[in-house]
């Protein structure tokens, strides 16, 4: 999903954290999970292209490009499951704050898993070690060679 349309959703969910836990806190973090978990393409641009980061040519890789292999390591249904194992078993790990931060994670995850056009097992860290964090498995075969097809075209 395009950075914008995580800010736009973030701002909607916060607002609603807001106003369920009266937390400016939590919708704060909430907000802030939300749109800043993306801050792991980082690693995956700065692998793959071994370039100087430059924020164009950074947003438009993932949008337009095939990248060999991608980690994104906070994007992780494991790390959501963990997560919410603690906010049941741990009552003060229900705390406003982390509360607003899962709920971020959460929906960032979920919005990313319904939106783009990945394998629906993309988004679990063990699908992708499992295939050595290969971008053809990370998108799916139909989106790959859509992908592989469209670069030959830009050149």
């Amino acid at each position: 999903m395009q950075v914008s349309k995580h800010v736009i959703s973030s701002v909607i969910v916060s607002a609603l954290v807001w106003w369920w836990l009266r937390s400016s806190a939590a919708a704060l973090t909430c907000f802030l999970m939300g749109v800043f978990i993306d801050l792991d393409h980082i690693i995956d641009f700065l692998y793959n292209s071994r370039r100087q980061l430059r924020l164009y040519r950074f947003f438009t890789a993932f949008e337009f490009e095939v990248l060999e292999n991608i980690f994104v390591f906070l994007h992780s249904w494991e790390f959501a499951l963990v997560w919410l194992a603690l906010l049941l078993s741990l009552p003060e790990a229900r705390q406003p704050v982390v509360l607003g931060l899962f709920i971020g994670f959460v929906t960032h995850l979920g919005l990313d898993n319904l939106f783009n056009r990945h394998s629906r097992w993309a988004y679990f860290l063990f699908y992708r070690l499992w295939h050595g964090f290969a971008g053809k498995y990370y998108y799916g075969a139909r989106e790959y060679r859509h992908r592989l097809k469209r670069a030959r075209r830009r050149g």
